[in-house]
């Protein structure tokens, strides 16, 4: 029995061992491969030269317009008890630190993809927008009209342009807030001084009908004798003499 015990020990043993080995390797794009100077990582061939050539460089122009950094990777397998979005996210942060970043992830065993975006991109722009350039790529990677190569292709020029319309439409509200600000600026003062000289004039509209309306005038009373037996029927009120002896 003991003899039994051992030869199972002695066969796991190899089990074991190329388990941990797996989660070492797992780890090793993240902590030890150190970031690929075209922001491409691809250890299973998956792009053909020239089109790694070509994303390379929309790759160096995206990082230099949006002044951040962008990653592919494309893998053979993913760490057991490790997600693949887990992994991107844990690559990104090797590589790129707290700087703004985004890494596209592809495994070519399970056919899965990953899109790890930094904190600061889900404070640039709407949380919904980034979630849907999450799912469009996946979509894309998953397209079985298309060979991997160009999958890959397709997907990292979706988010890029998408990644550019919602920079380009941050900067206008940006730009038009500064216009409005400028604008609020230059109208405040002028506001606030009209609407001085308005309170100005009804004060002194105000205080002339006040004045006016404690003025008070009478017609003078007139004695006027009685005429035909009527109380103030008539009778000479004044006399007006223009020559010597006429009335």
């Amino acid at each position: 029995m003991p003899s039994l015990r051992l030869l199972t020990r002695c066969l796991l043993l190899p089990a074991y061992a190329g388990i941990w080995l797996a989660l070492l390797a797992g780890d090793a794009l993240a902590q030890a491969a150190p970031p690929p100077d075209d922001g491409i990582w691809d250890d299973t061939r998956a792009l053909a030269p020239e089109t790694r050539k070509q994303l390379a460089e929309e790759l160096k122009k995206f990082r230099l317009d949006l002044k951040c950094d962008a990653w592919i990777t494309a893998s053979s397998f993913t760490p057991a008890g490790m997600t693949l979005r887990r992994q991107a996210q844990i690559t990104r942060r090797e590589w790129s630190g707290t700087k703004p970043a985004v890494l596209m992830a592809y495994d070519r065993a399970s056919k899965s993809s990953a899109i790890s975006f930094a904190p600061e991109f889900w404070e640039r722009y709407p949380s919904a927008e980034l979630v849907e350039i999450m799912q469009e790529t996946r979509r894309i990677l998953l397209d079985p009209k298309l060979t991997l190569d160009e999958r890959m292709a397709v997907a990292t020029r979706s988010w890029i342009d998408r990644l550019r319309d919602l920079e380009r439409v941050r900067l206008k509200q940006s730009l038009w807030l500064q216009r409005g600000e400028k604008k609020f600026a230059l109208t405040v003062p002028a506001m606030l001084a009209g609407g001085a000289v308005f309170a100005a004039l009804l004060g002194f509209i105000s205080r002339r009908r006040y004045a006016s309306a404690g003025r008070r005038f009478f017609f003078p009373e007139v004695q006027v004798g009685m005429r035909f037996g009527a109380p103030h029927g008539g009778g000479v009120t004044a006399e007006i003499k223009t020559k010597a002896g006429a009335q």
